[in-house]
């Protein structure tokens, strides 16, 4: 007779022949080497989020069932003589409830429809599922997403964090542990709970996590994983030198150029995070060169719009390309129940969570370039009078075209927000327009960024940018994300500037 579920060994990622007839696979991809060899149709593997959820499932009762025998043996004398209530059924304890809905709400995307957008933690935490690192790491985020639900988690939530970078730190001391996958992915989930307290915090610790892919090197690469979890690095990275002014770092950048080797760059995700980097650069030294203005090494605006230019079109370009592999549907609902949730009638639904992140994070670094372009604009039509009338025309339609389309990645942006918040359920083709009492946190994640990107732009009216406030406000309160809030304040400051 066969053990029960719960006692089985960890589920085979073997290919499905290779699993029928107990054989050993190489899981080759994109088709297992053996069933080459064999000529077979090669049926493939089981789905990696399926086989995380099932391993920590039976992981959890297991170590439930431990738990209980040893009480019960300890218990054993004593329960001759005294009488004991029932005992309570089996369940997880708080740091396994904190690891599941991490990866519930991060991972599977929760309320959204598919794949939550940190799509990589699959492979990493299958390869090494009971680190001590990670495992800590991951708790401590899903219990401080918890606690919004149950404040009374928030203690446990601060204590697992300090039990988390105690370990982090001590991975990071063994040359080992340090160049590891789920020392990386560790960090890079903590950084989601800095996410949550504050800006500065949140800064320094991407800071880390980029030194920590520095220190990897570019043997790192040899991981699918790996490559994912550089980009996320990456995408943070990027976000930080632009709200900090700050290039993006050469050494950062020499590690891009040698992921180029193991990584699809015909992808429109790949060519948009190195847009992203050269966009933060752009911003950087043009903010140098204004202090530099008088400086013998001064630049002409004219070199730095050329380029912000040339960005621009590069961004039309792979956003056509993101259509195709990341297609997105557009629902008009004039409902007025629904304005509170959904803004001016219009919300998309995407596949996923992943869709939805790849396509703000662009939208909001495209946003930032025209800004810039349209700074460059203003600064050549005020300082170079001697520009024939004829240049000075031509640059005013350009300018014209560029908050045209500072507008609309704005209303897209905002599009987005009913399905990334979890606002808007999907069920197979149907879809529902929802009111839960608590925002996913993984979503207000996802979004803080992009809302305030949009509410802090130029060409934004006031009765948006009061809708984004009202967003971002709702985020902190109801995702519990601090940030939201500093950022929904620095939104208002703008819109009492700009009335």
């Amino acid at each position: 007779m066969s053990p029960p579920n719960e006692f089985r060994a960890r589920a085979s990622r073997n290919c499905g022949n290779c699993r029928t007839i107990k054989r050993r696979c190489d899981q080759q991809l994109p088709q297992c080497g053996q069933c080459i060899r064999m000529r077979e149709n090669c049926t493939g593997y089981r789905d990696k989020w399926e086989l995380v959820f099932r391993d920590q499932t039976n992981h959890t009762i297991k170590r439930s069932k431990k738990k209980s025998a040893k009480k019960a043996a300890s218990t054993e004398v004593t329960e001759v003589t005294y009488s004991h209530p029932p005992a309570r059924g089996l369940g997880p304890n708080l740091d396994e409830m904190g690891v599941n809905y991490f990866l519930q709400d991060f991972v599977s995307g929760g309320r959204s429809p598919s794949r939550g957008y940190l799509n990589y933690i699959p492979t990493a935490y299958s390869a090494d599922l009971e680190h001590p690192t990670l495992v800590t790491s991951m708790a401590a985020v899903g219990l401080v997403a918890l606690a919004t639900q149950q404040p009374e988690l928030v203690s446990h939530a601060c204590n697992k964090y300090s039990e988390a970078i105690r370990h982090v730190n001590f991975a990071l001391a063994s040359p080992v542990e340090a160049v590891k996958d789920s020392t990386l992915m560790s960090v890079i989930s903590l950084g989601v709970f800095e996410h949550v307290s504050n800006f500065e915090s949140w800064v320094r610790h991407v800071k880390g996590a980029a030194a920590l892919v520095i220190a990897r090197g570019k043997s790192q690469f040899s991981s699918p994983a790996a490559i994912l979890m550089f980009n996320q690095v990456r995408a943070d990275m990027t976000a930080a030198c632009l709200q900090s002014i700050q290039p993006f770092p050469d050494d950062m950048r020499e590690l891009q150029e040698e992921a180029t080797k193991n990584t699809d760059t015909s992808s429109a995700f790949w060519l948009l995070g190195v847009l992203a980097t050269r966009c933060a650069t752009l911003f950087a030294n043009v903010s140098k060169n204004n202090w530099d203005i008088h400086a013998s090494d001064f630049i002409p605006w004219s070199y730095f719009l050329e380029e912000a230019i040339v960005l621009q079109d590069d961004f039309q370009h792979v956003l056509a390309l993101l259509a195709i592999q990341e297609p997105y549907t557009t629902i008009l609902e004039f409902s007025g129940e629904t304005s509170s949730i959904i803004y001016n009638g219009r919300y998309d639904l995407y596949r996923t969570s992943w869709a939805i992140r790849l396509w703000n994070n662009s939208r909001m670094v495209e946003i930032v370039v025209c800004e810039i372009a349209c700074w460059l604009i203003n600064k050549i039509l005020t300082t170079d009078l001697a520009q024939p009338a004829q240049v000075h025309l031509k640059l005013k339609l350009k300018l014209q075209e560029l908050l045209q389309i500072m507008s609309k990645r704005g209303e897209d942006v905002l599009a987005s927000v009913p399905q990334g918040l979890g606002l808007i359920s999907v069920l197979e083709s149907q879809n529902f327009v929802d009111s839960p009492s608590h925002t996913c946190v993984s979503g207000g994640y996802m979004l803080t960024w992009n809302l305030y990107t949009v509410g802090k732009s130029p060409v934004v009216n006031d009765k948006t940018r009061q809708w984004i406030i009202k967003q971002l406000k709702g985020v902190s309160k109801s995702a519990g994300i601090a940030m939201a809030l500093q950022l929904a304040q620095d939104i208002v400051e703008i819109d009492l500037t700009a009335n």
